[in-house]
This record gives C-alpha cells, sequence and structure tokens, in this order.
C-alpha cells in the first residue's frame, strides 16, 4: 500500500508540481479568460473553437484529458502533454515539450494540406514526430535564400530531428521537391547542422497528375550547404528527381566553392522508382565525407538520367571528395549509366578518394560507369568485393584523361564482356587482382 502511494504521488507530482495553481476548463469556458496565470497547469477536457488569437502565459502546462483546442495560439515555453489534438492551429514562439507530436497540429488525413502546419512546427521546435497517417503536402514553403525549385517544407535551422512511425507518410502531387535542408549560401562556418530523418515514408502522386510524370529537378530530399545529417531507414517510393540529392546553389568557378553538404550518412533507407519516372535514387553533385551504406534500390531511373547511385559534380567549383558507398543492394536499375557512376566530367569536376565496396548489383543495365575527361580531376578510386549477376553488364569507360591510384580487388562478375578495362583513360598506379570476370585485361 506504501509503495502505490509513493508511485502515485510522484506522478501526480510530475505532472502538478508543488506550488503551481491547476485550472480545469468546462464546455462553456473562453480561452481568452482561460489561460491566465504563468506556471500554471491548464486540463482541457472540452472541445474549442475560435476565431480569436490566444496569447498563452509563459511557463505552462495544457494537459489534454481528451479535448482539444482549434485557433492561433501563441505559444511561448509551453510544455504540450496528454492526447493533444490542435490540428490546423497556427503557432508561434517555442515549445518546451522535447518531442512535438506532429498530429497535435496536422490533419494526417491524406485530403487537407498539411504543409503549412508542419513549417509552422519546423520554426518552433526541434524533434517532431510523426504518429501513423498521411500527410498531404500542397502549399509551399519560402526560403530565406534563393532556391531554383519550390519545396513544400523547408528546414533551416540546426538540430532538428524528424521522426516517423511505422505508417507515417508523406505525400505530394504537386510539380514541387518535398524537403529541402539549406543553409546561409556559401558559408560554410554557418551551416546548419545536427540534422536527423528516420522512419518516415515519402511518396509522390504522380499518376494522379496530368503532366509528364517525369520532372527531373524535383528532388524529394534537398541538401544545399547541410554540416552533418543523418537519413536513415525511412521509404522513398515513386518520386520525381532523386529520391535525396547532395545539391548546391550554383556556385562557379570565379566565386569558388563555398556550401558543400560536410558529414552525410544515408543508411537502412528503401528507394523504389517503381515506373522509372525519376532521376536517380541518390545524386552526389557536392559532398564531403559522405556515407551510403545499406539501402536498397530498385527501379531507377528515367532511361536519360545516370542510375541508382550518381557521383558526379558539375563543375570545378563543386567539391566531390571522401565518399563510401558499401553494402547497398541494387536492382532493375535502367538508368543510362548504371548503378553506381563516378563522372568527372569535360569541365574538369572533382571526384576524389571514392570507395565502392561489397555492393549486390542485379537486374540491370550496367553495374558501373566511370568518366575522366581532364587529367587528375579523379584520383584514389576503389572498387573492391562487390557482385554483379549475370544479368547485369560491368562496366563502362569514358575519357581521355589522366587519373591516380585505382584499386579493382575481389569483384565478382558474372557476365563476361569484351569491353577494355579502363578504354582511354590512362591510369597510374593500379592494382588489378582476384577479380572474376572475361574481359580484355588492362
Amino acid at each position: 500500500m506504501r509503495t502505490f502511494v509513493f508511485i502515485f504521488c510522484y506522478f501526480f507530482l510530475q505532472i502538478f508540481p508543488m506550488g503551481a495553481k491547476t485550472f480545469e476548463d468546462s464546455a462553456h469556458t473562453k480561452l481568452k479568460d482561460f489561460f491566465r496565470e504563468p506556471g500554471a497547469t491548464y486540463i482541457i477536457k472540452n472541445h474549442h473553437k475560435t476565431k480569436e488569437t490566444i496569447q498563452l502565459p509563459p511557463d505552462i502546462t495544457i494537459l489534454f484529458d481528451g479535448g482539444s483546442i482549434s485557433c492561433d495560439l501563441v505559444l511561448n515555453g509551453t510544455l504540450l502533454k496528454g492526447n493533444v489534438k490542435l490540428q490546423g492551429t497556427t503557432i508561434s514562439g517555442t515549445i518546451r515539450n522535447s518531442v512535438f507530436n506532429a498530429q497535435w497540429l496536422c490533419y494526417a488525413d491524406g485530403k487537407r494540406d498539411d504543409a503549412e502546419n508542419i513549417n509552422s512546427i519546423l520554426k518552433i521546435c526541434k524533434e517532431v514526430k510523426f504518429p501513423k497517417g498521411i500527410y498531404l503536402l500542397e502549399s509551399m514553403h519560402h526560403p530565406i535564400y534563393k532556391i531554383n525549385k519550390p519545396y513544400h517544407i523547408g528546414i533551416n535551422r540546426t538540430g532538428i530531428k524528424l521522426t516517423g512511425e511505422k505508417g507515417a507518410i508523406l505525400t505530394s502531387k504537386t510539380m514541387a521537391g518535398m524537403l529541402c535542408i539549406y543553409s546561409k549560401p556559401y558559408d560554410i562556418k554557418n551551416s546548419i547542422r545536427d540534422i536527423k530523418i528516420e522512419g518516415l515514408t515519402f511518396t509522390v502522386q504522380n499518376e494522379s497528375t496530368n503532366w509528364d510524370s517525369y520532372q527531373e529537378h524535383c528532388h524529394t530530399v534537398n541538401l544545399m550547404g547541410v554540416n552533418g545529417l543523418i537519413i536513415e531507414k525511412c521509404e522513398f517510393q515513386n518520386f520525381w528527381g532523386d529520391a535525396i540529392c547532395l545539391n548546391h546553389y550554383g556556385d562557379n568557378v570565379q566565386t569558388g566553392e563555398r556550401a558543400r553538404n560536410i558529414n552525410i550518412i544515408i543508411r537502412n533507407n528503401r528507394i523504389d522508382g517503381y515506373k522509372f519516372c525519376n532521376r536517380n535514387g541518390i545524386s552526389v553533385i557536392n559532398g564531403q565525407s559522405v556515407i551510403i551504406e545499406n539501402n536498397r534500390i530498385v527501379n531507377t531511373s528515367y532511361h536519360t538520367m545516370p542510375g541508382a547511385i550518381d557521383i558526379e559534380a558539375n563543375d570545378t567549383a563543386y567539391t566531390v571528395d571522401n565518399i563510401k558507398i558499401r553494402e547497398n543492394k541494387i536492382d532493375n536499375c535502367q538508368g543510362k549509366n548504371g548503378a553506381i557512376s563516378v563522372i568527372s566530367n569535360k569541365e574538369g569536376a572533382p571526384a576524389h578518394n571514392i570507395e565502392i565496396t561489397n555492393n549486390r548489383i542485379t537486374n540491370s543495365r550496367r553495374a558501373f560507369r566511370f568518366y575522366v575527361w581532364k587529367d587528375y580531376t579523379a584520383s584514389n578510386i576503389i572498387v573492391k568485393n562487390n557482385y554483379i549477376d549475370k544479368n547485369t553488364d560491368p562496366w563502362k569507360w569514358d575519357g581521355t584523361g589522366r587519373t591516380r591510384n585505382w584499386e579493382f580487388i575481389g569483384n565478382t562478375f558474372r557476365r563476361p564482356t569484351s569491353v577494355k578495362f579502363g578504354q582511354d583513360i590512362k591510369i597510374e598506379g593500379l592494382t588489378y587482382k582476384n577479380n572474376r570476370v572475361t574481359i580484355t585485361k588492362p
């Protein structure tokens, strides 16, 4: 009995601390008069709807006990608990609870727009949980800095974490990107950091549109100048451009590259292009210290686009350095390059320190494609212990440039090829051994 009393008192004090006043609503409560005293606890048992804007006092606790509030709330240091329902509410200020539940503000019914609600949450909360539901994205985020394509959701703050329960789906049928994570252009020192996206499903309803289902630059997740990000255990279905794009602001040789994505981890995701109406699964146009591991990538890409994983800076202004592509499973990649491509183009875009190891590639047009057009714009390329099935061509090479330090070791190709290793690319410092393939040897 004493133990029970102790536990009851402990939990009661967690919700209603000593000294704090407690107020309980009624069916006739006027919200504007109800929230008056700072530091108090307010219990909501009834449903309230008003067109008024309610300014909440600081440091209060709102405990929803079956009730809900529908109005414009100004929250300043307020803790929300319980069965909260604030769907369609606009909010500002800050919220003290450690995890904000997206359903408190979102409809999650797949019929009404939730993009505006999600952007409202992201302005004031750092950790957001998405319960099971369909979050329709229709309205647009208005970025602080100029971005070449519109996006439904924008993140421009450090330390944001988005977590989805199983069945939490963000969906759109608008000709736009879904989520853009961006910093101030050309300012690495002040890049936003420590972003995590976990467990969400992203899908595009492109079959219900009346325009071409392929939209090259409408990426699902677009990164622009982010330092420190993890995307894991997510699903990308039926996307348009790239599922995930490590992008740029349009830097050039004259300005210098100053907006790269650094310390990026993309792991344990499923990426399904469905009917090949997409660009690439993952693109690295601008990235340094990037890990792409243990992803399942299927049914990519549009026939004129590269393929599942494309490592390709656009010009010399960008950085592509220290990229690790490992333990991914790629199936049915029909892009023009192949499952994995590493490109240093005719402009001399960089591609340095690339590791492609322990990947499994099946039923695809081609496993690898390598471009090197200008001398020493690519170096330190490791291709090791990959498995390529009999339905997939091993490789294709383009370029006449010189490149340094390649390791091509322990790969299994189940389909023979007459394509000469390296073609006209001049490789200085090549280690080629223990590969199982019938080829014209280097």
